[in-house]
């Protein structure tokens, strides 16, 4: 991994945005270079900025407890870990951003990103955002907290902890190694190099050994809890079972006989009943046909009359033709009457319909914008549509790759369960040869034992020798011990003293700050700051009045305007209408004029004839006027028409003038409004603004009288501004005292600290005895327990060896015999080949091992892309309802086209109307004359139809006169529709049917009744025998479930004999699978993992110490480190015969050089074997001479032949000359730093 670029903005001190480069010069082309800065300027913020944009977390942010809360400008009090916490103070927003190079050699960027809420500095703090993104193609692969730390971790290759140990070794990380005991220090390996897994391996071993000794324990058990039936139970059973079949055959022959008798009732009580419904069928037949005498005759009278019926039928035609031609000589008379009045109407709908068509063209023209947006929105809704069925379909297609990857991985978890039931199948074979193959199992640790019993005797006599050397040193190292006590004491009372004198100064620093607290400070600069604030509402509320002001002079101006354009709008209205009436007052007159001037007119009155009735209006006189006089009198009209229209139109227009202006004078006094109406929201804000800066600074114990209201003395609050600035100079003063004070005490401490180094230095040597004195105890103890372990393991090597000796039938002394070996070895051939089996089947399941982790690796890849698909996919969803949410306003949520064409249509459909109400208009004279020769053609067919009616009439009575009928006889006769005639016809037809049908039914009915009662009926009642059918059936049901309880117990007893058959074989399975993991519990499982763990941690521990003396060969060559005891570190000086030291024993510098070995070699080793190719250290090399910086430079400068980019947080003024490439952090007050970049391109 190698870091590419540093940004942000606003984390902590670096409030300005910064941009650290790595690929471009100078940084591009150094190996080296250093972090400098003054104390606070924010040097460690640039690697806080790095692990915020990575992993969302900080360095800084480790230290506290959990719990504990920080308060935050928006008043609400955060985590003091809460990332957000190292938002800049007054900042609205702040980011960080890493552009890094992975493990797959791809570039990638990492966002760290919060904010307040409305963009305000006291904004409540947002949820922090985070994501990562390819480079090349900027493709965001995650957003989400929790994806992003993952998606980093598998790019990277580093968790956050591992990071912080590889990537960047924070300030006080390089001695926690060094300095951490036994424990800790183990802990700190497992972090760092993932020795955990195995503690989860032993402790897992040892789960599996408890899981198979329950299974085992379980499978005994159930082979004790299984009962089955004897022989002679089962014969009992089983004649008993015969004897309920016979019993059950004889009652069911029983029952069936008592059902045929059952049967001969049931028939002859269903024959009497059918019988009765015949008679009753048959009776109401009859009595239906009797009640339909009367429809009867009245169909004979019908039938009778059959002849008279054209006649009639004529007569009534006659009639309602004389009715229809009155009925229309009405109408046509009033139709002539109405027609003028339909052209004067006509004329008015072709005047509104052009007023309308206007209405619709203005309407139509303001959509046009808001269609085009609408149009806009709809095709970016379509593409969202697209991308998500896209996104969609990608997701559909993962999902489906996961399951096909899920499947493979089942396939070959199956094909390694039926290995694993071949191997226990082989296994299950060696049970007769069970001495034999335990002899087999073990023959090389049996072989062993029998060669340790020997070695083990000869052991014991050396651990005594060597008990007796370590016994004497014990008792040098104790008077050694007691000679540096007594140094000690002495030095002790020396620091005691400087101990007083250092609480006298604390005491007068403590008495100077009650005097002068901290916090005075601060309560004077929140006063000036609340001082500050009263001044800015103050300053905002006057122009909040004088835009008040203004608001209220032009809202006057505009409300006169409007009420002199309310005026004339009213005399133009009166105008109009004047016109208007005139032009309808002209336009009949006109249109008459017309009428009587044209040719038509003119031919009409040279035909007419005096006396003769006017074939147009029916008049007998008939004034006539000369031609050119109707032609002049028809111009007129005309022009006085066409006058009226113009006036008319000139009234129209000057009415829109004045709406205009009426409307601008609104809109005036409407912006007037809305200006007034935000100065008093300005003047409401800033009074509040104002009592609450006022409200914060009364708070304050040394705040001075205020004024009560914006204005009021603007000059008393400008002096009360000076007076608090007069108060914080002097108390900068008087903390500066205690500055000079608290740097008295600082230089007491130091001269404490050089007694108390020379106190360390004796308790170093007290250290190293007691380390020597602890060795010496320990190898004595070791030596003791040496003969002590071979004296038991002789004992335990025989005790072991006994049991399998005698189970194999070895005499007693066989342990003494030399050719046990060669006797063994010979039984343990004879299993060879059985091992043989069982071994192809295991060597199948190793093989399928890996295959199955690698099915397994893909279908968790398939599922993360599936899920990563799916994440995308509520994107554009999101995506999609954003635009649909913008387009539901506009136009109603309405589809563009549909509504634009709606108007369209209406606008068409208004110039429609106008061209169809002027062409009905000039068709509307002609339609007069119609109308008056539809009424004379009317009375015409009225005087023929009376003609028809008297000879229709006379024929009807000359045929009434042959019948006994009158005409009135016929109405009523004929009235009935020839349909219902037929209908009541078929239904008397119907009658005297049902009664043939009944009376035969009736005859069919008896036959089956003689029949039954022919047949006869059983002695017993139909109850009786009803009873003893349930008391049989009863008896075979009862030993129906008998039957059925004998032969579950049958089933079950053979069920169980045939489980048995195979539990034999799995308790022996189960013992041997117990006898494996006990072998491997014993030697690494334990229940907390400590076994192998431990056993890991030490060899981490070579390697680590291995890695570190490397780098220390560089750093100082004069120490080198070495593995004591456990997982214990010394150094050894090679400058004093390679003595061994303990590590307390270094100086600072040494220390610091040690530490810093073991830090590089740390960072090695982390990152799952991965090399970092970016190193940062931020650690103070303030400790080191000269000659050891230069060599500590050196070898941070040999890093870079490895690839290696080292940078470097240093004060030190010989670390900022010898590296030429630094990054400077400089201060520019108010808490804000700026970064810059020098060095040699």
């Amino acid at each position: 991994m190698r870091i590419l670029s540093i940004s942000g903005e606003n984390i902590a001190s670096l409030a300005q945005p910064f941009c650290i480069d790595f690929t471009t010069q100078p940084l591009a082309g150094s190996g080296l270079f250093a972090i400098t800065g003054e104390t606070g300027a924010g040097k460690s913020s640039i690697l806080d900025a790095m692990c915020l944009a990575l992993y969302g977390d900080a360095p800084r942010l480790a230290g506290g407890a959990v719990a504990d809360e920080v308060p935050d400008p928006s008043g609400e009090a955060i985590k003091a870990k809460d990332s957000r916490a190292i938002l800049r103070r007054g900042a609205a927003q702040g980011w960080a951003e890493v552009r890094f190079t992975a493990r797959d050699g791809k570039d990638y960027i990492a966002r760290w990103q919060t904010r307040r809420a409305r963009d305000k500095a006291d904004g409540r703090l947002q949820n922090v955002s985070r994501s990562v993104a390819r480079v090349s193609d900027g493709l965001i692969l995650a957003s989400q907290t929790t994806a992003v730390t993952e998606q980093i971790e598998a790019l990277t290759g580093f968790s956050y902890d591992e990071f912080r140990r590889t990537v960047l070794l924070a300030q006080g990380d390089f001695d926690a190694f060094l300095r951490a005991d036994t424990n800790d220090r183990a802990g700190l390996l497992e972090k760092v190099t993932g020795t955990g897994l195995y503690r989860a391996v032993s402790a897992r071993i040892f789960e599996r050994t408890e899981a198979a000794r329950h299974t085992h324990d379980a499978l005994t058990q159930q082979r004790a809890a299984h009962e089955l039936l004897s022989e002679e139970a089962r014969n009992a059973m089983q004649a008993e079972l015969l004897a309920l079949n016979d019993a059950n055959r004889q009652d069911g022959e029983q029952a069936r006989a008592v059902k045929a008798a059952l049967e001969r009732h049931a028939r002859h009580a269903e024959a009497t009943r059918q019988l009765a419904l015949a008679v009753a069928e048959e009776t109401r037949a009859l009595s239906e046909q009797g009640q339909a005498a009367e429809a009867r005759a009245s169909l004979s009278r019908i039938d009778s009359a059959t002849s008279l019926r054209a006649p009639w039928q004529s007569a009534q035609e006659a009639g309602r033709r004389l009715q229809n031609a009155a009925d229309e000589v009405g109408p046509a008379n009033e139709t002539a009457t109405l027609a003028a009045e339909q052209a004067r109407h006509l004329h008015d709908l072709a005047l509104q319909a052009a007023l309308d068509l206007a209405a619709t063209e203005a309407a139509f023209k303001a959509f046009a914008p808001i269609w085009d947006r609408a149009a806009e929105l709809d095709s970016r809704i379509v593409s969202a549509m697209s991308e998500l069925a896209a996104a969609q379909a990608q997701a559909d297609t993962q999902g489906e790759t996961a399951i096909t990857e899920r499947r493979v991985l089942e396939a070959l978890q199956l094909e390694e369960t039926t290995s694993d039931t071949l191997r226990n199948d082989a296994n299950a074979s060696l049970v007769d040869l069970t001495p034999d193959a335990t002899l087999a199992d073990d023959w090389r640790q049996i072989a062993q034992r029998i060669a340790d019993h020997a070695e083990a005797r000869r052991a014991f006599d050396k651990a005594e020798t060597e008990a007796a050397t370590h016994e004497a040193e014990v008792d040098r190292l104790i008077r050694d011990l007691a000679d540096v006590a007594t140094r000690t004491e002495l030095d002790r009372a020396t620091e005691a003293d400087l101990v007083r004198h250092g609480a006298a100064l604390a005491t007068r620093i403590a008495e100077t700050e009650a005097a002068h607290p901290a916090a005075r400070g601060t309560e004077l600069a929140e006063l000036a700051s609340a001082i500050a604030g009263m001044a800015r509402a103050e300053a905002d509320h006057g122009a909040a009045r004088a835009d008040l002001a203004d608001a209220t002079t032009v809202g006057v101006a505009a409300a006169r305007d409007a009420a002199t354009s309310q005026q004339d709008h009213a005399a133009a209205t009166l105008a109009l209408l004047q016109a208007e009436a005139q032009v309808v007052a002209l336009t009949a007159p006109t249109e008459r004029a017309g009428l009587a001037a044209s040719d038509a007119a003119r031919d009409l009155r040279l035909r007419l004839e005096p006396g003769a009735p006017c074939p147009v209006c029916g008049s007998v006189d008939h004034p006539t006027h000369a031609d050119a006089a109707l032609a002049e009198l028809a111009a007129q009209l005309r022009s006085d028409l066409a006058t009226a229209r113009q006036t008319a139109e000139a009234s129209r227009t000057r009415q829109a003038a004045i709406l205009r202006a009426q409307d601008r004078a609104q809109g005036m006094a409407d912006q007037a409004k809305a200006i007034a109406e935000k100065a008093t929201a300005r003047l409401t804000t800033t009074l509040a603004q104002w009592n609450g800066a006022r409200a914060r600074a009364l708070a304050i114990r040394q705040c001075p009288a205020l004024p009560d209201l914006p204005g009021d003395d603007p000059a008393h609050l400008s002096a009360v501004a000076d007076d608090i600035a007069a108060a914080q100079t002097a108390e900068a003063a008087t903390q500066s005292e205690l500055t000079g004070l608290r740097k008295d005490l600082g230089d007491l401490g130091a001269r404490r600290d050089v007694l108390r180094a020379a106190l360390s230095g004796q308790t170093e040597t007290r250290d190293r005895l007691t380390t020597k004195l602890s060795t010496a105890r320990n190898l004595y103890a070791l030596a003791r327990r040496a003969a002590e372990v071979a004296q038991e393991q002789a004992r335990r090597q025989a005790l072991a060896l006994t049991p399998l000796l005698e189970s194999l039938s070895e005499p007693a002394n066989a342990l003494d015999d030399p050719d046990l070996t060669a006797r063994l070895s010979r039984r343990v051939a004879r299993v060879v080949d059985l091992r043989n089996a069982r071994d192809l089947a295991t060597d199948r399941i190793v093989t399928l091992a890996p295959r199955i982790a690698t099915a397994q690796s893909r279908v968790d890849t398939a599922d993360a892309q599936a899920r990563r698909l799916q994440d995308a996919v509520a994107i554009r969803h999101a995506d999609l309802e954003a635009l649909r949410d913008e387009r539901a306003p506009l136009l109603d949520g309405e589809p563009t086209s549909q509504h634009r064409t709606r108007h369209n249509d209406a606008r068409k459909e208004a110039s429609t109307a106008q061209d169809t109400a002027s062409k009905t208009h000039a068709t509307a004279a002609s339609t007069a004359a119609a109308a008056i020769a539809r009424a004379e053609a009317a009375l015409a067919e009225m005087a023929g139809a009376e003609q028809a009616r008297d000879v229709a009439q006379a024929i009807l009575t000359e045929a009434l006169a042959c019948t006994d009928m009158a005409a009135g006889d016929l109405d009523a006769l004929f009235a009935q529709p020839v349909a219902e005639v037929e209908a009541l016809r078929r239904r008397l037809r119907t009658l005297d049917d049902a009664v043939t049908a009944a009376r035969a039914t009736r005859a069919s009915r008896q036959l089956d009744f003689d029949a039954a009662l022919a047949a006869g009926l059983p002695e017993e009642p139909s109850e009786a025998l009803a009873d003893a059918l349930a008391t049989l059936e009863a008896a075979i049901t009862t030993r129906a479930q008998r039957t059925g309880a004998i032969q579950e117990e049958f089933r079950r007893d053979t069920a169980t004999r045939e489980s048995l058959a195979g539990l034999e074989a799995k308790i022996g399975t189960a013992r041997a699978e117990l006898d494996v993991w006990q072998a491997v519990n014993h030697a690494v499982g334990s229940r907390n993992g400590d076994r192998f763990a431990r056993v890991a941690q030490s060899i981490t521990l070579e390697v680590l110490v291995d890695h570190a003396n490397h780098h220390l060969s560089h750093l100082n060559p004069r120490y080198r480190l070495r593995r004591a005891a456990d997982l214990a570190l010394q150094v050894v000086d090679r400058d004093m015969g390679d003595e061994a030291r303990a590590t307390r024993s270094l100086s600072g510098g040494e220390r610091f050089l040690v530490s810093l070995a073991l830090a590089l070699a740390l960072s090695r080793m982390g990152g799952k074997g991965g090399l970092v190719a970016t190193l940062f250290i931020d650690e103070g090399f303030g400790s080191l001479d000269a000659v050891s910086l230069d060599l500590a430079i050196d070898a941070l400068e040999s890093l870079q032949s490895q690839g290696r980019q080292v940078g470097v947080i240093s004060h030190v003024e010989a670390m900022k000359e010898r590296i030429p490439t630094r990054i400077a952090v400089r201060k520019q007050g108010g808490g804000k730093s700026v970064v810059e970049i020098n060095g040699l391109v």
